[in-house]
């Protein structure tokens, strides 16, 4: 598993565990359908390969309709990387704490590292984008954590490839 997997699946799993912490200490039943605080907007983090890997915002363009951003920059002196991810959530069911939803998205991922090679160092550049579609569940937490996970059919253009790979989020809703 790469580094940069491995920094984003630790920093999803501390997230997970303040969550947890968070949704213990916190009041109030969590519901997804309350007229006076419909949990519009969303940000947290997210790790996938359609979806981005890193910070993520959702916003909803129809009550079943949600679209989500997310990316991230993992920058040191001989190697850079940069992401960002866009998909769309459709819900096809909304229980009180729970959201049953098919996703579709897209990610541009960008991969550059300084190489030593005869005649000096140079940027050797590895660009690659995925896309793919799946089934998701979303779990509110408490009054305004949520958790995420899904599992897509993912084409990874650098493989010319089809695969089923999961991914993960955990968000905080206003």
């Amino acid at each position: 598993m790469e580094r940069t997997s491995r920094r984003a699946l630790a920093a999803l799993a501390v997230a997970a565990v303040t969550l947890l912490t968070a949704t213990l200490a916190g009041a109030g039943e969590p519901d997804w359908n309350r007229l006076d605080d419909p949990l519009q907007g969303g940000i947290g983090l997210h790790a996938g390969k359609i979806g981005g890997t890193g910070l993520a915002f959702k916003w909803p363009l129809r009550w079943y309709l949600q679209l989500q951003v997310a990316g991230g920059l993992w920058h040191t002196q001989d190697d850079q990387r940069h992401n960002v991810g866009v998909e769309l959530e459709y819900l096809l069911r909304q229980d009180p704490r729970l959201r049953f939803f098919l996703v579709g998205g897209w990610s541009y991922n960008n991969h550059r590292q300084l190489v030593d090679e005869v005649g000096g160092r140079f940027w050797h550049e590895d660009p690659a984008w995925n896309a793919g579609c799946g089934v998701g569940l979303e779990y509110l937490m408490g009054p305004r954590w949520s958790l995420k996970a899904d599992l897509d059919f993912t084409y990874q253009h650098e493989r010319d490839s089809t695969t089923i790979w999961p991914q993960a989020g955990v968000f905080f809703y206003w």
